[in-house]
């Protein structure tokens, strides 16, 4: 699906009293500005994030916090100059009560610099960078370090407390990612890595040389590697013949059903840590599962999961009193398809379950529950 640059969609309205949001009257409308990437390298997750937000409203009855919801979607096209344009549209002239979306996070850096100039909160639906938060953001998705740091808790559990290998793209979500696991599987009683290997984000077209630096006397190897370079590293790391060499543990990125398709029979057995799983065993990730298959014929992505809870957390928030700023901050529990998850009181991250997923036969079938460390 592709829409016009700062697409406007307005929602069935219905009379509705509730609490007030920021100040606004109780039969007021509640503006959400949307920033995904409906162009550019990032547009599969785009749309992923456009139809989760829009199956929430459906869903809820076009209405958030009891009222009347018009969601007004921005293209970013990847670019964060783009994204700060969006927001300052967004907060001057559509007047939004509040910004979501956000798949990159030097666009989510952006955005989030130019809506605190607004005083407009942001709820971001992705992006991980670690320095993202803080009063008047919110993010429903996770942090680089903390998607390391649970995937390192349980290496030291799965594949030992020696041996370790670390290979990404050498940027921030990489590097990020990876000291995150360095520092989960150090806690947790495993000896320091033996070796790190970073590749040039964005130019790797084959993995063969890097995949050749690993030691010899390596027990597993951790990567990170997201969209197109995830679907090559699997595909390499099959055809190179490493998986009858090494154990190999992966970022949620390298399984997740946004490249899944694409990355086809390689990725059969590849065990990751992630924050979701369409085979996660609760009613609400029944229902989100149900419809969502209704709508596009397939599973969820990790990104959809996030998107869902970012209008989750706008909902939730818009039905308390005081400033909606204020009120997304106080919203507690979550319960979410991935699990119930709560906030952090200062920096306004995730508190959530991790789960080791082994994709089988078609599905990130969850082997095992990482639960949070107030640490990460």
């Amino acid at each position: 699906m592709r829409y016009a640059v700062l697409a406007l969609l307005v929602l069935s309205v219905s009379a509705c009293g509730g609490a007030a949001t920021q100040s606004a009257a109780d039969d007021s409308t509640i503006k959400v500005g949307a920033i995904v990437s409906q162009t550019g390298v990032y547009s599969a997750l785009g749309d992923d994030m456009e139809t989760a937000m829009k199956l929430y409203l459906e869903g809820h009855g076009n209405k958030l916090g009891g009222k009347q919801a018009e969601l007004i979607v921005a293209d970013d096209a990847g670019n964060p100059e783009a994204g700060q344009q969006k927001a300052k549209q967004l907060t001057l002239e559509n007047k939004v009560d509040v910004i979501t979306g956000l798949i990159a996070s030097p666009v989510a850096v952006a955005v989030a610099k130019e809506a605190g100039a607004q005083k407009t909160p942001v709820v971001i639906a992705n992006a991980g960078a670690d320095a993202l938060g803080g009063p008047g953001v919110f993010r429903v998705s996770y942090t680089n370090y903390m998607h390391g740091y649970a995937a390192g808790k349980y290496a030291v559990e799965a594949y030992g407390k020696e041996g370790a290998v670390l290979m990404g793209a050498d940027y921030s979500a990489g590097t990020e990612t990876l000291k995150g696991f360095e520092d989960g599987y150090t806690k947790a009683g495993g000896a320091k890595p033996i070796k790190q290997i970073l590749t040039p984000f964005g130019k790797t077209q084959n993995f063969q040389p890097y995949l050749s630096q690993i030691p010899s006397e390596a027990k597993f190897l951790y990567t990170f590697y997201a969209g197109g370079e995830a679907i090559t590293f699997a595909k390499n790391f099959k055809q190179f013949g490493y998986d009858s060499k090494i154990k190999l543990l992966t970022c949620q990125n390298i399984t997740d059903e946004d490249v899944l398709q694409a990355i086809g029979a390689d990725a059969e057995g590849i065990t990751s840590v992630g924050l979701y799983s369409p085979a996660l065993d609760n009613p609400e990730n029944a229902a989100f599962v149900s419809m969502w298959k209704a709508k596009t014929g397939k599973n969820p992505s990790a990104v959809a999961l996030q998107s869902w809870d970012a209008m989750q957390l706008i909902d939730k928030a818009a039905a308390l009193q005081g400033s909606l700023s204020d009120a997304l901050a106080k919203v507690g529990e979550i319960k979410s398809p991935r699990g119930t998850f709560t906030l952090d009181a200062d920096k306004h991250n995730p508190v959530q379950n991790w789960y080791a997923r082994t994709y089988e036969g078609g599905v990130n079938k969850v082997v095992a529950t990482i639960a949070p460390d107030p640490a990460s």
